[in-house]
């Protein structure tokens, strides 16, 4: 059974358990899982099942605007590769799908996308490190809804186990 965004959702509510945020970053990855678009309301979740592949989570959930109900927003960038990839480099031009690599963008919000989201601008570039840990920057631009989404980082990600 497909999860939706349970793995976001589940390491993002673990370390906001103060009841505040100020804004936070998550670096995970996770291997034998495979990610998949649904077909409705693409923008706003990523399928998380099993599978033979590597996911590399990126997720910001943003600073909670004390005025605003409802205003909490958490973006998500997914990096999906061969389970057998130890290094990558990804620059716009480049055509990821003949590589196997799937890139994903997600704006998981109180609100709702029929249009699914499109990289304007992707710069990758990682580096498995060890057996639980890759290091990898990036610099991208989704489009989304007609409006623009820059998300740029540079970390150590770790390895998370996700159970199905």
């Amino acid at each position: 059974m497909k999860k939706v965004l349970f793995l976001s959702i589940l390491s993002l509510a673990l370390v906001s358990c103060n009841g505040e945020n100020d804004g936070r970053i998550g670096r995970l990855f996770y291997e034998n899982i495979a990610l998949t678009l649904p077909t409705e309301n693409s923008g706003a979740n990523v399928l998380v099942g099993n599978g033979n592949k590597t996911a590399i989570q990126f997720s910001y959930q943003h600073p909670d605007e004390e005025n605003v109900a409802d205003d909490e927003l958490i973006e998500l960038f997914w990096i999906e590769i061969p389970a057998t990839t130890t290094e990558f480099n990804i620059s716009t031009g480049d055509d990821v799908s003949t590589s196997g690599i799937e890139l994903f963008y997600v704006r998981s919000c109180f609100c709702y996308f029929e249009q699914p989201v499109t990289l304007l601008k992707k710069e990758l570039i990682g580096q498995k490190i060890s057996a639980n840990q890759w290091q990898i920057s990036f610099d991208i631009i989704a489009e989304l809804n007609g409006s623009e989404y820059p998300l740029k980082d540079s970390g150590t990600y770790v390895l998370s186990t996700f159970e199905n």
